[in-house]
């Protein structure tokens, strides 16, 4: 049987999703995006959509999205850069997509 499933785009990448941190409105936006992809390049684990997620950011708001606590369960690596450990707790996706809605007030209109 034959795997069509597509891969996911590197940052930068002109298909690679983007997010202006000063549209907060466009939040939703970037997460339709993303899934959209997840789809089609077939990544249902929930550790690998968070990675994906903080992949396309900027530097600092990847850095604030990984602080909290549902990205948890997400593999980063040790701080010896040995083999990534999972957290004790794997939060989902989905409630680590919740909170990140609530540090940006007004991203969940479409406006």
């Amino acid at each position: 049987m034959e795997d069509n499933a597509r891969l996911m785009p590197t940052q930068g990448h002109h298909t690679a999703p983007k997010w202006d941190e000063e549209k907060v409105h466009k939040l939703v936006q970037y997460f339709q995006e993303l899934e959209y992809l997840f789809q089609d390049c077939r990544v249902n684990d929930d550790c690998q959509k968070k990675d994906y997620a903080v992949q396309y950011l900027t530097y600092d708001t990847g850095e604030t999205w990984m602080s909290i606590q549902e990205y948890e369960g997400a593999f980063t690596p040790a701080a010896t850069h040995d083999e990534p450990k999972p957290a004790a707790r794997a939060y989902t996706y989905e409630e680590w997509k919740a909170e990140i809605f609530k540090l940006y007030p007004g991203s969940e209109s479409r406006d």
